[in-house]
């Protein structure tokens, strides 16, 4: 923030107060016998002073707010106190702030709009259904084949949840991941009728495009009837290991939900996932499954997590819901807070359904605010995500399964934080949060 310019700045700030005080000194020389000049005269140099001073005061502080600005948005978004700072100033640096924090729609990773008008024209010319989806799940380019073969659920702006089963679209797009290249799968619609479709992944934070073949010369979509289909997920082609960047390690929120009245115990009845790689939080792969507890919730497991028997009712049992919900822990670090009890749940309700229990590595989220931070031992997610600029805003109101992306937001807030400890693998992140009590408030309910 100081160059050149802040030093030719104060530069001229010396030379004028030099000047001001040589013309203050032969003043007085003159005038030294007239009292009324005198004063005058060393008025104006006073007031020429005084105005200098308020220059170099305004001047010094706009320097410092404009570098504590750079490093509030070191991290890419402004977080806690910064954040707090910045709402409330409206000169050059609060709009600054606002630009770079609340960037125009897609402006980081908008085409040309040569290109764009070149991808409507595509999407426009061909027959076939084709989605472009971005990351978040909505629908962002839609051809009319494809809203009539998703009966018009969808549209552009919409949720692709609300015309295909979301469990279907994250493992095909988990599975696109691994494999790098375009993936066949059959994706449900909301009335469960299955259709055959191949998905890309576009990249991280660039969302996905689902195209449904045609077959014959007819034009016969291949829709199959109401039949299970079991998908085998890709693996992931790197190694998972304690020294991989944690930037680059791929984590899984997890979020659980029981019928006990003591927090962690009981049958499970909820479960919640949601994909992130470093400080990308992927919300079109995540998962949101109810399972049937074949038995009463209690008051107080409905009291912490808002979920009733009612709700439950007639879902799917925990033996039929595991084998999605182990494969979106499959090769992924769980995080959360509090996530071991989270994973002694789960490992309890695989006991009792004959199953092996789930072995996957985790990093406790609770205990890494923790270290950070040791006034955040013991706190309640919302207010360990608040910590770190993660506001409850960003979920649905009365959604049971907010928690999910309040823990991805909260790890891809740490991460940086981490390291700029010098904490870059997952290792040292333990290493980091070992002695260190975690609240256990979130990742089991």
């Amino acid at each position: 923030m100081r160059g050149g310019g802040w030093r030719g700045a104060m530069m001229g700030l010396a030379v004028a107060s030099a000047a001001l005080t040589f013309l203050a000194v032969e003043r007085a020389t003159v005038t030294a016998d007239n009292p009324t000049a005198y004063a005058m005269d060393m008025a104006v140099v006073g007031l020429g002073l005084l105005t200098l001073w308020v220059a170099f005061s305004r001047l010094v502080r706009h320097v410092r707010d404009l570098g504590r600005l750079r490093d509030a948005l070191a991290g890419g978004q402004l977080r806690g106190r910064d954040a707090a700072w910045l709402t409330e100033r409206r000169d050059e640096i609060g709009q600054i702030a606002h630009l770079l924090s609340h960037p125009g729609p897609r402006l980081e990773r908008s085409p040309s709009t040569r290109a764009d008008k070149s991808l409507s024209a595509v999407l426009a010319m061909t027959d076939d259904p084709v989605l472009i989806v971005e990351d978040n799940g909505r629908v962002e380019r839609i051809t009319p084949a494809a809203v009539r073969l998703l009966d018009g659920t969808v549209a552009v702006g919409s949720d692709i949840g609300d015309a295909l089963v979301p469990s279907d679209v994250s493992r095909a797009i988990e599975r696109a991941r691994g494999a790098g290249e375009a993936v066949t799968a059959v994706l449900r619609r909301a009335d469960g009728v299955e259709l055959s479709a191949r998905v890309a992944d576009l990249g991280l934070n660039s969302g996905m495009v689902i195209a449904f073949p045609q077959r014959g010369q007819g034009g016969a979509l291949a829709v199959a009837s109401r039949r299970s289909v079991p998908l085998k997920a890709a693996g992931h082609p790197l190694p998972l290991g304690d020294d991989e960047p944690l930037a680059a390690t791929p984590l899984v929120s997890l979020w659980v939900a029981t019928a006990g009245s003591v927090l962690g115990e009981g049958p499970v009845i909820a479960v919640g996932t949601m994909r992130l790689v470093g400080s990308r939080v992927f919300r079109t792969v995540s998962l949101s499954v109810l399972i049937d507890p074949v038995g009463v919730v209690a008051p107080e497991a409905t009291a912490r997590h808002g979920i009733d028997g009612a709700r439950v009712a007639g879902q799917r049992p925990f033996l039929a819901a595991w084998p999605t919900l182990a494969e979106t822990l499959r090769h992924c670090v769980v995080v959360g807070v509090g996530v071991d009890t989270a994973l002694a749940a789960l490992a309890r309700a695989c006991g009792h359904a004959g199953l092996p229990p789930p072995s996957t590595p985790s990093l406790d989220l609770g205990r890494v605010a923790a270290a950070l931070d040791p006034a955040l031992a013991n706190r309640p997610l919302a207010a360990v995500a608040a910590a770190f600029g993660v506001s409850v805003a960003d979920t649905a109101p009365d959604d049971p399964f907010a928690p999910v992306f309040l823990q991805a937001a909260l790890a891809a807030a740490l991460i940086p934080r981490l390291a700029e400890r010098g904490v870059v693998t997952l290792r040292q992140a333990r290493e980091l949060a070992g002695g260190d009590a975690a609240p256990e408030t979130a990742a089991a309910t």
